[in-house]
């Protein structure tokens, strides 16, 4: 049996492209003959948000040979849920253990102040027969380090890796992070965020996905969502020298040259942000607006007045000294070896935020 997993539609009418995204997978689970999909919360964008609930209901409609099993997260309200009308949807408002087939799922709906341990506890399982199961909740997991959420700060629900010490718990899928966990790499080794099937704004880049769990042999794979705009996130980063703006438009072709966007091209909507240093910043913006021109690329518009302007070079400074340049070139190279041997955890800058500190301390730019 193959059961698919979502959270964090945030559906609300001023954006179409959220219901858009729903009814992409519902699509996509027809053709596979999918008769299952869990959604770990977070349907609505809004407490209460009574103009949302079309935006659920249509999509679903047109499919009834899916039955919907949902959870509220801390977006949806008791009164959302209870609005909800649909004869294949099961809501869990309480936690509830519900067999499929090879497995157990045990759902547990967001409820303010506590934490997942406490609910979890309270459910009687088959503990005795050993049957595999699942966890669907919507919160924070947090493993030493947690994935922050840069839309709400503090902790929800949370979820921690001295939880999961059951051999018999698989497989844990969370609502409310909207970053896709990698599935090579489940946090804690069991848990999954599906991440928005939609990107919000541009800060959820990249192709979005939902996930099909075989119950069988406990595997994980992804489905790629094709509605909708698809968010990208470019950001450059120039230090002085004398093929700075030679640097810069190989970054550039870099990023073009993905063939992972360039089939969807239609769909992008794209934010170009350039930092760092220049010896002649006049001449680099001038030469990289007119390339990014001539390509014809769609550009993200943004409705905040401060980030209107793409490309964006207010990170982009002056940087006269020529032996101040010198030292920078050297530092920016060791920085670049130090990267190759350096993994990525979760927490640590980046490698372009380490040169931007190194470069700031050489100019004494605070």
């Amino acid at each position: 049996m193959k059961i698919a997993i979502t959270a964090d539609l945030h559906l609300n009418p001023k954006y179409p492209e959220r219901a858009l995204a729903l009814q992409n997978i519902l699509k996509q689970l027809e053709i596979e003959g999918i008769k299952e999909l869990i959604i770990a919360g977070d349907l609505f964008d809004k407490d209460g948000d009574d103009a949302a609930y079309l935006s659920f209901l249509d999509p679903c409609r047109s499919f009834p040979g899916i039955r919907l099993h949902l959870i509220p997260g801390n977006h949806d309200s008791e009164r959302s849920l209870n609005d909800l009308s649909l004869d294949t949807l099961e809501k869990y408002q309480e936690p509830q253990l519900v067999n499929f087939a090879d497995i157990e799922v045990l759902f547990l709906p967001y409820v303010q102040g506590k934490a997942m341990a406490e609910m979890m506890n309270h459910i009687p399982r088959n503990e005795d027969k050993g049957k595999p199961w699942a966890l669907v909740g919507h919160g924070d997991f947090i493993d030493g380090l947690r994935e922050p959420n840069p839309r709400e700060k503090g902790i929800y629900m949370p979820l921690r890796k001295s939880d999961l010490n059951d051999q018999t718990l698989k497989k844990v899928f969370l609502g409310h992070i909207h970053k896709p966990t990698p599935l090579e790499t489940p946090l804690g080794g069991k848990v999954i965020y599906p991440g928005s099937p939609q990107g919000l704004d541009v800060s959820e880049t990249g192709h979005r996905r939902f996930l099909v769990l075989d119950t069988e042999n406990f595997e994980v794979t992804e489905r790629k969502i094709t509605s909708g705009p698809l968010y990208l996130d470019w950001k450059f980063f120039v230090f002085p020298s004398n093929e700075e703006v030679d640097g810069l438009f190989n970054q550039l072709d870099q990023c073009l040259a993905a063939e992972t966007w360039e089939k969807e091209r239609q769909r992008v909507q794209l934010r170009i942000r350039v930092e760092g240093f220049t010896k002649n910043k006049d001449l680099l913006v001038r030469s990289f607006q007119e390339r990014i021109s001539s390509l014809s690329l769609n550009l993200y518009e943004s409705s905040s007045p401060a980030e209107r302007i793409n490309p964006n070079f207010d990170a982009l400074l002056s940087a006269l000294d020529t032996q101040r340049n010198l030292v920078a070139r050297k530092t920016i190279e060791k920085i670049d070896l130090l990267a190759e041997t350096r993994g990525n955890e979760m927490g640590e800058p980046s490698i372009d935020q380490i040169k931007m500190a190194a470069l700031k301390t050489i100019y004494q730019v605070n």
